[in-house]
């Protein structure tokens, strides 16, 4: 019985190396096939990085993109163009309704007229229509609670009804910024800066006029 059982052991040691060497091999060269493969995924962002070109074309070129505006229209099919110029196929968009019309800030100007004259720094709220020229109105500042549900807020604004209507509506609890009469300096002094370069010699101040050059053609009298 114990002669048998070890003729068994040894049986099946061999089966199972000479099935685990071929697996050994496959997993192997899927290990270098990854590896070069992530090696070529590194070289390609490292040397060919396309990152910054897109980005800017994106924020600077077509931005800002809101949606449903002919900014976010022109980046969507500059951006199937692209891909299209890197290989992908079968790019292109599709309609879908976000419950807005398409809208663009084209020109946003308030000003108080009385009981002073000022301009006032503010943004177009996204996808409000456009009023009809220029509008004049006594101004209502609507405070409404914070966090409210969706029922608080319908209650809130009901009550308000009739002091909004016809007034240009200033939304929010007025904040008062602080006058800061001590801003931070905007030009590091030569101690900052050389930290930068610890070798650096600071420039002399006041700085030194600089001196003309002269050449020895300069001092020869010119030819007849």
């Amino acid at each position: 019985m114990h002669l048998t059982f070890s003729r068994r052991a040894i049986a099946l040691s061999l089966a199972f190396c000479l099935f685990a060497l071929p697996l050994a091999t496959q997993t192997s060269a899927q290990n270098s096939a990854s590896e070069e493969m992530r090696e070529r995924i590194r070289k390609e962002g490292l040397e060919h990085s396309q990152i910054m070109k897109t980005v800017h074309t994106l924020a600077d070129v077509y931005g800002p993109r809101l949606t449903g505006s002919p900014n976010h229209k022109r980046a969507a099919e500059w951006a199937i163009k692209q891909m299209g110029d890197w290989g992908f196929a079968n790019g292109h968009l599709e309609p879908w309704d976000f419950k807005h019309p398409g809208w663009l800030n084209e020109r946003l100007t308030a000003h108080i007229i009385s009981p002073v004259k000022d301009a006032l720094v503010c943004e177009a709220l996204a996808w409000t229509p456009s009023t009809p020229g220029i509008v004049r109105a006594k101004a209502f500042q609507l405070v409404l609670p914070e966090k409210p549900t969706l029922e608080k807020l319908d209650e809130a604004l009901a009550k308000e009804k009739t002091n909004v209507r016809g007034k240009i509506v200033l939304a929010g609890k007025n904040q008062i910024v602080a006058i800061n009469l001590n801003p931070p300096a905007k030009r590091l002094d030569d101690k900052q800066v050389q930290r930068f370069d610890p070798d650096a010699t600071p420039s002399p101040s006041p700085s030194p006029t600089p001196s003309i050059a002269r050449s020895e053609s300069a001092d020869r009298p010119p030819d007849r």
